[in-house]
């Protein structure tokens, strides 16, 4: 299993990290871009800040239709902690 956590400059990712390593989870990766998020069979979307920023942040990656096709068209488990949940919702 390859785990992505999405990396839109909006998370301490580098602390979620050592913590899935530390419960064993030892092959993630840091995805910023479509070709990263395709090679993951789960993300994580961690989030701390503003949801504006977030989303400006997402937009400037072109992120927001990978994560919206990982999700809804191929039906992979996204978990959003935070911030990260907020972005998924539609309001």
């Amino acid at each position: 299993m390859k785990l992505a956590i999405v990396d839109y400059g909006m998370g301490n990712i580098l602390s979620l990290s050592s913590a899935l390593n530390f419960i064993g989870v030892n092959e993630t990766l840091f995805a910023n871009d479509h070709d990263s998020l395709s090679k993951a069979d789960k993300i994580i979307l961690v989030g701390v800040g503003h949801f504006k920023k977030a989303m400006d942040n997402l937009n400037d990656l072109n992120l927001i239709e990978p994560l919206n096709d990982f999700a809804i068209i191929k039906k992979k488990p996204i978990l959003g902690i935070c911030l990260g949940m907020q972005l998924m919702a539609t309001y």
